[in-house]
C-alpha cells in the first residue's frame, strides 16, 4: 500500500462527526487528496521518471519520448495534463496505458489509482480491442487496426429484457482467444452485444432499490423505527421540520431518497419546491466534497433512470449508485434486524460492508473501492464509526449546511 493511500486510511479511522472540529477536519482531508496531475506525476515516477516533480516541461518531454517510442500520435500539448482540475479521455488514458507497456493488471491499477475510473468496459468495441491488444502484447497501432476493421454500434437506449449479453461472457472468450481474426470474427458476429453496458450492475441496482422501498422493505421497516410524525405544512419551518424525514406506505423514490441521506422534512420539502428533488447544486463546488466526488453523486433522478434500464451516460452513475444502495441496504439491515436505531456496529460488520460492496463492485466488473478516490473514502470512512449510517447522514447534512452557510 502506497503512503498516500495509507495516509488516507489512517485519517479514516481518527476523525468522528461528534468531534467538535469535525468540519475543520473534513476540509483537511479535502486537500489530501490527488487530482490527476499528481497522481499522474505519481505514476511517472513508478515508470522512471527521475526529474522534479514539480517540472511540468520535464514530465511532458518523458511523455513525448514514451508516446513516440510506442507510435503513438502525439496531443497536442503534454503540458496541459498538468493542469489543476483536468481531466483527460478514457481513449487518452489507454494511449498512456500502451505507451507504458502495461500489461492488464497494470491497467486496472492506472484507471482505479490515476484516473479513477474503471478499466476495461468489454462491452465497448474499441474497450473489448484494448483488452484483447494489452493481453496478448500487441501495440496501441494494431488495435486501432482492428477496431477500423470491425463494425461499431451506436449505443441503446435500454438494456434489452432477455438474452443479455454480460461483460464477463465477453471477457472469458477474450481470454480464451489469441488471434486478431478470432477477434474480429467474434465481435462481427455478436454486434448487438455491444449497444448496452453496465447490465449486471444495474440488474443488482434494481434488485437492491426493489429491497429498499417496495412495501415492508428497508426503508418502511427503518422508517417505523425512527419514528416521528410528519410536521404539518404550516410547521415546515418549526422545530417539527427538523425531524428526520421518513417514509410512508407506497413511496416515491424522492421520498426514499431523502430518508436515506438523512434530510429533515423541512430540507425534502425545500428541496423538492426549489429545486426540482435535487441535491446536486449544493455538491458542486463545495469545499466538502473534494475533487469528482460530487461528479455523478447519487440522486433521485439517477435512480427513475436506471431502474426503467436507462444506462446512457457515465458509468459512474451506476458504480456510485451501487456503492450508495449496498451501504444503506447493509446498515438498514442491521438496525432493522436489532430494532434499534443506535445499533452499535461491530468491527466484523465494518468488514463486512467492505467486503459486500467490493463484491457487488467486482461482480459488475467494477474496481474495488479505494481510498484515494474521495467518493469510495466517504464509506471507507462511514463504516469505521460506531454508527456508520448516522455517521454517512451527518457528513450530508455538514455538507448541505455548509454549502448554505458559504453562499448566505
Amino acid at each position: 500500500m502506497s503512503e498516500y493511500t495509507e495516509l488516507l486510511r489512517l485519517r479514516a479511522e481518527e476523525i468522528s462527526f461528534e468531534d467538535d472540529d469535525y468540519r475543520e477536519k473534513l476540509l483537511d482531508i479535502a486537500t489530501l487528496f490527488r487530482d490527476f496531475d499528481k497522481a499522474l506525476t505519481a505514476f511517472l515516477q513508478d515508470r522512471g521518471y527521475d526529474g522534479e516533480p514539480e517540472n511540468v516541461q520535464q514530465k511532458a518531454r518523458f511523455l513525448r519520448e514514451s508516446f513516440k517510442a510506442a507510435n503513438i500520435k502525439l496531443p497536442h500539448d503534454f503540458k496541459e495534463w498538468f493542469e489543476p482540475n483536468k481531466k483527460i479521455s478514457r481513449k487518452t488514458a489507454f494511449q498512456i496505458c500502451f505507451a507504458f507497456g502495461l500489461d492488464v493488471a497494470q491497467t486496472d491499477e492506472f484507471f482505479r489509482c490515476v484516473q479513477l475510473e474503471r478499466s476495461f468496459d468489454c462491452h465497448t468495441v474499441s474497450e473489448a480491442v484494448y483488452y484483447f491488444c494489452i493481453k496478448n502484447g500487441l501495440t496501441y497501432s494494431q488495435a486501432q487496426e482492428i477496431i477500423q476493421a470491425v463494425p461499431t454500434p451506436s449505443m441503446a437506449k435500454t438494456i434489452p429484457n432477455k438474452d443479455v449479453f454480460y461483460t464477463g461472457t465477453i471477457i472469458e472468450y477474450l481470454d480464451s482467444i489469441s488471434s486478431k481474426e478470432e477477434l474480429t470474427a467474434f465481435i462481427t458476429e455478436n454486434t448487438d452485444a455491444f449497444r448496452y453496458n453496465n447490465a449486471t450492475a444495474i440488474s443488482f441496482i434494481r434488485t437492491i432499490w426493489n429491497d429498499i422501498s417496495k412495501s415492508g422493505g428497508l426503508a418502511e421497516r427503518e422508517a417505523a423505527l425512527i419514528g416521528g410524525s410528519k410536521p404539518k405544512k404550516s410547521e415546515l419551518d418549526t422545530v417539527e421540520g427538523e425531524n428526520p424525514a421518513v417514509v410512508e406506505p407506497d413511496p416515491s423514490t424522492w421520498t426514499v431518497f431523502a430518508q436515506i441521506i438523512g434530510l429533515s422534512y423541512r430540507q425534502k420539502n425545500q428541496f423538492a419546491v426549489e429545486y426540482d428533488r435535487s441535491i446536486s447544486s449544493f455538491l458542486s463546488e463545495n469545499a466538502l466534497v473534494p475533487l469528482n466526488a460530487d461528479f455523478c453523486f447519487p440522486s433521485r433522478s439517477g435512480i427513475d433512470k436506471l431502474l426503467r434500464g436507462e444506462f446512457k451516460g457515465e458509468y459512474e452513475t451506476v458504480r456510485k449508485m451501487l456503492i450508495f444502495l449496498v451501504f444503506y441496504k447493509y446498515w438498514a439491515g442491521k438496525i432493522t434486524d436489532s430494532g434499534n436505531t443506535d445499533y452499535s456496529a461491530k468491527h466484523s460488520d465494518s468488514e463486512g460492508c467492505l467486503a459486500a460492496i467490493n463484491k457487488y463492485l467486482l461482480d459488475s466488473g467494477y474496481q474495488e473501492l479505494y481510498a484515494g478516490n474521495p467518493y469510495d473514502w466517504l464509506f471507507m470512512w462511514s463504516v469505521n464509526d460506531n454508527a456508520p449510517l448516522q455517521a454517512f447522514r451527518y457528513y450530508m447534512f455538514e455538507v448541505l449546511t455548509f454549502k448554505d452557510e458559504d453562499e448566505a
